[in-house]
């Protein structure tokens, strides 16, 4: 298998592995857009992590609306504010693997919604999202302050705090926020909801500040090792190329300003 440069950790290729550990591979190129990504092929050193990692990140991260019977286990939290949360958190930590490819993802993703300008905005003034709260609606600064809290020290959050952030989310929920805090998709993803008694709605936010902060602090986890591993962008010496896509598809001041953050980092 083509290979690109690689610094502290070299990512195993398929060929490498035991047929487990491929079909992982396999598995999270399915997935996650068909590509294959040196976060299998570092994790594939440890072949249970490998074997276990797309079922568990698909869990929080990607799953949408997942019932049994009935009973919701999945997709608490729309795509769309997950994506915003995890590049947030990345870009505090300052890691290039989460950075890079989570701009492409939650860009795309924006795209495909037909919500482009939106996210594009979004997207760029994460950063520092403090200082443009006009940017995003009310439930996302709160979620955003949250995760900055929870990456930076987890007791910075206070009760207030933690209150106000499930009053807006409950609110949200029963489909009562502002017009101008809700889009077309928000009210169909609420919808579902739409019948719940106020102990369903009190649960539902309970399990989706679960699902928000456990997201929150996976990816704290994974950016601290793609950074200490120091994982590389899979480039045009890879058997995938993921720079092009990203230097295609992710508008050049977004790309611009995670470069100034990461100053030639991991």
């Amino acid at each position: 298998m083509a290979q690109g440069p690689w610094t502290r950790i070299r990512p195993l290729q398929i060929d490498e592995v035991d047929m487990y550990t491929a079909a992982a591979y396999r598995h999270g190129e399915i997935t996650w857009g068909g590509f294959p990504n040196n976060l299998m092929k570092v994790m594939g050193h440890c072949p249970s992590l490998a074997i276990t990692e797309v079922a568990y990140a698909n869990a929080f991260i990607f799953d949408i609306d997942a019932f049994i019977d009935g009973k919701q286990l999945a997709g608490f939290l729309e795509r769309p504010l997950k994506e915003l949360c995890i590049s947030r958190t990345s870009l505090f930590n300052r890691s290039r693997y989460s950075v890079t490819h989570h701009s492409g993802i939650g860009y795309m993703l924006f795209k495909n919604m037909d919500r482009v300008e939106e996210g594009h905005r979004k997207l760029l003034h994460l950063h520092e999202h403090e200082k443009f709260r006009q940017v995003y609606t009310a439930r996302e600064n709160a979620c955003l302050d949250y995760a900055v809290k929870v990456c930076r020290d987890p007791h910075e959050v206070t009760d207030e705090e933690f209150n106000a952030l499930k009053k807006l989310l409950e609110q949200y929920n029963r489909n009562a926020a502002p017009p101008q805090e809700m889009t077309d998709f928000d009210r169909r993803f609420v919808a579902k909801w739409a019948a719940y008694n106020d102990q369903q709605h009190r649960a539902l936010v309970d399990s989706q500040i679960v699902e928000l902060t456990w997201l929150i602090c996976h990816f704290c986890l994974l950016n601290r090792w793609f950074t200490v591993l120091q994982v590389p962008d899979e480039g045009p010496q890879d058997e995938a190329d993921f720079l092009a896509f990203y230097n295609e598809n992710v508008p050049e001041d977004i790309r611009r300003r995670n470069e100034d953050l990461l100053q030639g980092g991991f």
